[in-house]
């Protein structure tokens, strides 16, 4: 383990997802989810459909992080997203990261992959949507920057400038 309390990420890898791995992605999926299934899809097969939904809308934007050739986590996002205003946005549609494998980085390397994405694409912003109740990841998303800008039930809306960009508001 690091100084930092984290353990060595040398051997961590992001790279794109291969279709034929998103079988393999559900139960790190529904894993991550427990305590919080209000906002998760219910079940193994919901699970698989809607990771197959994100694939089809961006594969470019599905990324997956593997430590030492297991898979620890993924993050799906679309940098060819509108938001409500027709503007364009990196959407972070989800990131999972394994209950073993989190506070060590592994999120926040996701997280990077897709920002770049987003800047790449020229994005101006990045958003997502966030559980009320989930308040672990509601407090990273603040410590990255993110900012909440509006709700709609028990989601939060959240947003970050990119880049040079000015916020959108």
């Amino acid at each position: 383990m690091g100084s930092d309390g984290r353990d060595d990420l040398k051997g961590l890898r992001i790279r794109n997802v291969r279709k034929e791995e998103l079988k393999r992605l559900v139960p790190l999926y529904l894993e991550a989810y427990r305590g919080l299934e209000e906002y998760a899809e219910h079940g193994h097969d919901d699970a698989e459909d809607y990771l197959e939904w994100l694939y089809a809308t961006c594969p470019e934007g599905f990324f997956v992080a593997e430590l030492n050739g297991e898979i620890v986590g993924f993050l799906a996002c679309n940098p060819r997203w509108r938001g409500p205003d027709d503007r364009p946005t990196c959407e972070i549609h989800e990131i999972v990261v394994s209950p073993q494998h989190r506070h060590k980085g592994v999120g926040r390397r996701l997280m990077d992959r897709a920002l770049a994405l987003g800047e790449r694409r020229g994005c101006p912003t990045a958003t997502l949507w966030v559980g009320r109740r989930n308040s672990r990841a509601l407090a990273w998303y603040k410590k990255l920057g993110f900012e909440v800008v509006g709700s709609w039930g028990r989601w939060l809306r959240m947003r970050k400038p990119l880049g040079s960009h000015e916020p959108v508001t």
